[in-house]
């Protein structure tokens, strides 16, 4: 299998593989683990092998009871060996998996406490290297002048190279990504289940070969669909985009509404714009709070520079967050800001391309800001 032994071990211990019926680390766990082997020079191949006093003695960066329930995983796992029937089966049948240190940036957006350890994918991983993408959020039932209203605005999208981002789901998801693909543009579908419901539709499978679509889940590749899931693939679809249009939205009440619920995640950790459409009662709502902008045109949200700039501040206020969780030092972040930053902004000034200026003012940027986006 083409994967490094760290990455290996990463899919052993993380991925859910249910037919073995052992328990996946979860994501605070596996980061306590990844920081307390970086701690002492080791790797997570290391896992694969070491002796349950051997772990317990390395994981200075666990709580008690993470360390006991650690030790546990990691001994069934080991268990297991290589033999690990999912993943080879998932290659096997043209799907593949991304893990942290190759996620594009776009991924990288979520802090470590919430990013996921690897990502099953179908389709082109670059279309997430698009310069622009619009994450489309709303419910299954929406009113026909709303879907109308997505429609157009994902056409657009499409016409302006921005990417379309949704959870795939029926209603403004399905509406949204529909009309892009039609359009001739990209889009990203995070859905709510695992990958193999959607490589069996032949017009799915067509996208992707076009280089159109691409497809990613956290869950196993034949997982069926879970409401827990569905609510946790919000935040990928939230972080992904530039900005997020809210195309339709009930309030939560006695019974949650995903789309909602992954608006109110949004405005808590601020992963990108709100943008919204329509007279919902959440859309009305967000409005009245001034917790969102009224979406008139993808040019004006993309492409004017009042726009530009606060997509920009939004997309800071992520990475130095990011930044300051994972323990960088605050004097670095600030040269980075201050420092680096104006370098870039003289340089266009001066109508020179960042990528045209010197090869040493370019390593110092890069490795710098290197630090950011291998969390």
């Amino acid at each position: 299998m083409p994967f490094s032994n760290n990455e290996l071990a990463t899919y052993l211990f993380c991925a859910l593989l249910p037919h073995t019926k052992t328990t996946a680390f979860t994501i605070l766990e596996w980061n306590a683990t990844v920081k307390s082997l970086a701690q002492n020079n080791l790797e997570p191949e290391f896992l694969l092998n070491c002796s349950p006093s051997e772990l317990m003695n390395v994981l200075t960066e666990a709580t008690t009871s993470q360390k006991t329930k650690i030790i546990k995983k990691v001994e069934q796992r080991q268990k297991l060996g290589f033999s690990m029937i999912e993943l080879e089966e998932a290659l096997n049948q043209g799907y593949n998996v991304v893990f942290r240190s190759y996620m594009p940036k776009r991924l990288k957006k979520l802090s470590l406490n919430q990013r996921p350890a690897f990502y099953y994918y179908i389709g082109d991983l670059n279309i997430l290297n698009s310069p622009h993408a619009l994450s489309v959020v709303g419910a299954r039932d929406a009113l026909p002048e709303e879907l109308n209203n997505v429609e157009n605005i994902c056409e657009d999208a499409a016409n302006n190279d921005v990417l379309v981002i949704s959870g795939g789901a029926r209603g403004v998801d399905s509406t949204a990504t529909n009309a892009a693909l039609k359009a001739g543009g990209k889009a990203v579908i995070f859905p709510s289940d695992g990958l193999s419901q959607w490589s069996r539709n032949k017009e799915v499978r067509q996208y992707i070969q076009n280089g159109q679509l691409l497809i990613m889940s956290t869950q196993p590749i034949n997982a069926r669909f879970t409401g827990p899931y569905a609510m946790q693939r919000n935040k990928f679809i939230h972080s992904t985009g530039d900005v997020t249009l809210v195309a339709s939205a009930k309030i939560s009440g006695t019974k949650k509404s995903g789309t909602w619920e992954g608006v109110l995640e949004n405005l808590k950790f601020k992963w990108s714009s709100l943008y919204v459409i329509g007279s919902s009662e959440g859309v009305e709502k967000l409005k009245s709070e001034n917790s969102s902008v009224e979406f008139n045109s993808i040019k004006e949200v993309f492409f004017s520079t009042t726009k530009l700039s606060n997509i920009l501040e939004n997309q800071l206020h992520t990475l130095f967050i990011n930044a300051l969780s994972a323990g960088i030092d605050k004097a670095m972040i600030e040269k980075i800001t201050l420092n680096e930053i104006r370098k870039i902004m003289d340089d266009i000034e001066k109508k020179t391309e960042v990528k045209k200026s010197s090869k040493k003012d370019d390593h110092t940027v890069k490795k710098q800001m290197s630090i950011f986006e291998n969390m």
